[in-house]
């Protein structure tokens, strides 16, 4: 698989905070000559009024502002030559969660900023990219400085189906690597052979990553710290791994690495496929 196509979800904001947020998914278009369909719409106004019923910024100052960040990522992709759309919000007929989640389906990789702390709307357009689009999504952290092509990437793997097409997902980004580890937690489930990460690890070296495997134990804190500990140790600078949406008892009981990861934001550059 190749990136060709990016859609990038852009959150209305202050000039620097815009800049600041595509900063990274512009140099992956870059790095991989992608087309990006830029999506500029505010996702967090779409959620619940809060108590009062003040739902935040007027919607006439509201869209006078997409406007002016539309024009304004629009020079930012052509001083880069990328090639590329931009638009706002075109339907109101379906949910915002939808709105991102569309795009993707005829994109390759869907690309959005979110950090910890992120309201109602950002999950759901986090979630309905995540879940509903058929494609890999790349959360990145608000600010993040990283380089254009990930030097250092860790694989989260539990040979489940989502961990699988998320591995597909990144091989662009592995191929270009420094380095791949492979991380599973080994007292979670016994691994047959055919799921093993070892054998990952061979299949990404016949696609030409430089790929190893680092077994670790879930310990007290449980799977996302214990993978974290790891990422950190080795510097990396993106994260690849499955999403799974669990019914709320099992979270409660069994926990959730996808939804810790929302909750906390990632903590690097983070590419999940459902």
């Amino acid at each position: 698989m190749a990136i060709t196509t990016i859609a990038l979800h852009v959150e209305p904001d202050t000039l620097g905070a815009v800049d600041a947020s595509i900063a990274l998914p512009l140099a992956l278009a870059e790095a991989h000559s992608a087309h990006v369909a830029a999506l500029v719409f505010a996702a967090s106004l779409y959620h619940a009024e809060p108590a009062g019923g003040d739902a935040g910024m007027p919607e006439a100052e509201q869209a006078a502002r997409e406007d002016g960040v539309v024009l304004h990522v629009r020079s930012a992709l052509e001083a880069r030559g990328l090639r590329f759309d931009v638009r706002g919000r075109s339907s109101f007929a379906y949910g915002v969660g939808e709105v991102l989640a569309d795009q993707m389906r005829v994109s390759d990789l869907g690309v959005m900023s979110f950090g910890s702390g992120a309201d109602m709307g950002k999950r759901w357009v986090a979630t309905g990219g995540i879940f509903s689009s058929g494609r890999p999504m790349l959360l990145v952290p608000p600010s993040q400085t990283a380089p254009s092509v990930p030097a250092r990437i860790v694989v989260a793997w539990d040979a489940s189906p989502a961990a699988v097409r998320a591995v597909h997902g990144a091989l662009p980004f592995m191929k270009r690597a420094e380095t791949v580890t492979v991380v599973s937690v080994t007292d979670d489930k016994e691994f047959r052979p055919g799921q093993s990460a070892v054998e990952l690890t061979h299949l990404l070296a016949r696609h030409g990553a430089k790929a190893e495997f680092q077994p670790v134990q879930r310990g007290n804190g449980g799977v996302m710290p214990a993978i974290l500990d790891v990422a950190r140790n080795i510097q990396a600078d993106m994260m690849v791994m499955g999403a799974v949406r669990h019914a709320p008892l099992h979270n409660l009981l069994f926990g959730s690495a996808t939804m810790d990861l929302l909750d906390r934001g990632p903590a690097m550059a983070t590419l999940l496929a459902a």
